[in-house]
Order: structure tokens, then sequence, then C-alpha cells
């Protein structure tokens, strides 16, 4: 490798860092599907999927040592944050915001470790460390962002629990990848920061990373393929199931129907004041599909899976449950019932 002291990157560096930062970018995408899937399995409507989080800064750890430059991990976490939204992130733009965040922390983890101690023991602690605090940002970023009204001891927790996936994915997960590869001679022995331990066999010493990268992929498939509707028009959703004429609604139908409520949404997690929401009532939406006579539920997905139950009876009946456009999405407002049963992202209206 070159000369820390250098102020410039040379070729070998921004390739890397477009590498990869791309690549975890890409992954993370697939990452945040499967958070999503651990939320659903644990019945909660977000915090549970912090479990990984640390895989999201584990290729910036990856950058700013293997690219010791100050500037590196900022920008390796605005590259990863521009693939990640491109290719598909459930929470938008917002997610360039919060990968940049990550990067900085880095960055300036890194400076503090360049100034300090020159001890291995010392240093891989300090990114472990560094590792946790960068992963636990994203939690208060979004709680920043989207003034979720969580309250503040739950925000606590899934921090707590952010930080812990930092230390073991961000932090010893990627020390043990770099010394694997050093030892694999695809970089310097010579490495600033990296001294390889007592040689091991590989296979076994990575074995628990081999096996987790699979539950990683079979995980992703599994949700993205059976569980998640990642790519669908976010102004649309299927009706289907025990109708006579099963179609897609479409933002700007039946606008002739279109009312204005005030609504309060009041979650355990979650809540937002008061405000006037338009839309179009459900029971206008499925009407249009006639509910055949057997059926007596109603199921509301959103696009990442999550769904809630209604009897159909009285979704017939409330005109204060709408489906509305906020947020460059679908939402339905369910004026009348808890915050839970509030669902963004509404991709499919199934009658049962």
């Amino acid at each position: 490798m070159q000369n820390q002291d250098s102020p410039h990157l040379n070729t070998r560096d921004i390739v890397t860092i477009a590498i990869l930062g791309s690549l975890g970018g890409a992954l993370s995408t697939f990452i945040g599907y499967l958070g999503n899937l651990i939320n659903l399995a644990l019945g909660v409507p977000f915090g549970a999927g912090q479990f990984m989080a640390g895989l999201h800064v584990f290729w910036l750890v990856l950058i700013r040592i293997l690219v010791p430059r100050t500037g590196s991990g900022t920008f390796g976490g605005f590259l990863k944050g521009l693939v990640e939204l491109f290719t598909g992130s459930t929470h938008g733009v917002v997610i360039v915001l919060v990968s940049l965040v990550q990067g900085v922390l880095i960055d300036l983890g890194g400076i503090v470790i360049n100034e300090s101690s020159e001890s291995d023991v010392f240093t891989r602690f300090s990114w472990w460390m560094i590792g946790g605090i960068a992963s636990a940002s994203n939690v208060l970023v979004f709680q920043f962002v989207y003034f979720s009204g969580a309250p503040w001891v739950y925000i606590g927790l899934i921090a707590v629990l952010a930080f812990c996936s930092g230390i073991i994915f961000s932090g010893y997960f990627a020390w043990e990848t770099l010394e694997f590869i050093q030892e694999t001679g695809i970089i310097d022995a010579k490495s600033p920061k990296l001294k390889p331990s007592t040689p091991r066999r590989s296979f076994f010493r990575n074995l628990p990373a081999i096996a987790f990268v699979l539950f990683l992929a079979i995980g992703s498939v599994y949700y993205v393929g059976f569980v998640a509707r990642a790519f669908v028009d976010p102004y649309s959703c299927e009706v289907t199931g025990l109708v006579e004429h099963p179609y897609t609604y479409t933002s700007g139908m039946f606008s002739d129907s279109e009312i204005t409520i005030e609504a309060e949404l009041q979650g355990a997690y979650t809540h937002l004041p008061p405000a006037n929401y338009t839309g179009i009532p459900l029971s206008r939406i499925l009407h249009e599909a006639s509910p055949s006579t057997e059926a007596s539920m109603l199921k509301v997905a959103a696009r990442d899976g999550y769904s809630v139950v209604f009897r159909l009876s009285d979704v017939m009946t409330d005109n204060r449950l709408i489906l509305s456009v906020a947020e460059d999405e679908l939402w339905l407002i369910a004026a009348e019932y808890d915050g839970a049963y509030w669902v963004h992202q509404v991709s499919s209206l199934e009658v049962y």
C-alpha cells in the first residue's frame, strides 16, 4: 500500500472505495429487507432489524482501514448510500444521509486511532467501538428525520442493539475479514494497523462467517421472492381474493368519491398529531371489486410484507378508513383504529 502520509488517493485507492462502496450499497438493500423480515417475525413495526445494523457499516470499516485516508470513509459512505437508494432501499433518499453520517463517524474514529496508541490490541478494540457507534447512529438519524414519536426508552434499547451489532459485524467481523484476506496475500502484509494473529485453519476459523453469509443470502432471497414486493408502483395496489372483479386500484381512480378526514395516529411506538388526510374510502374501492357473499375478512398488506386484518363488514361501513397518497406512496389511514393498523406502502387488498 502507498505511504499513509500522502494526501492524495491513487488509482488503487479509488477503485477500492468504488468497489466496496458499491458492493456494500447493493447488499445493504437486501440486508434491509432481511431486517424487515425479522421485524415481521417478532411482530414489531420497527427496531428488531437493528440486529443487522452492523452489516451496513462493515463495508465502511473495510474501506477506511484499506484506504487509511481521512475522507475515504465519508466518500465510501456517500457512494454506498447512493447505490442503496437506486437498488430499491425501502428508506428512500434518507438512506443516503444515514450512510453519509456513518462514513463521517468512521473517518473521525480513524483520525483518533491514528493519533493514539500504536498498540494492536488498542487499535482492534477501538475499531470495534467505532463500528458500534457508527451502527447506532442510524437510529438517531431516522428519529431526527421522521420524528416518529417513539418513547426514548425504546429508541435507547434499539440503539444499544445496533451498537452491539456494530461491535460484532462491523468491528470484529471486519477485522477477521481483513486478517483473512491479508493471509491470502490479497493485501500487503505490511498494511498499517493490521497485524495477523497466530495462523489458524482458515476454514474452521471462518466457518461462522460462511454460515452467516449463507443465512443472509437465503433469507434475502426468501424475503424478496416470497414476502416483499419491493419493485411495484407505489401509487397502486391489487384488489384480490374472494371478489368477482379483481383489479388494480390506482391513485386517481374514483376521484368523485374522494373525502377528507381528520385523524391522529396513536400507536405503541409512533405518534402523529391530528392532521387532515384526503383519499378514497376503502369501502368504495372494495365495492368496485364486488366481494363474494362468503367473504368475511380483509387483509391489507404493505410492500415490505407488513399486514393487518379487518372484519369486512366493519370496513364496508367505515367512512373513516381511507387510502391516501402521502410521502409519495399509498397509506391506509385507519382513523378509528390503533396506530398499528395504519399501513404505509400499501400493495394489496386481499378479501377472504
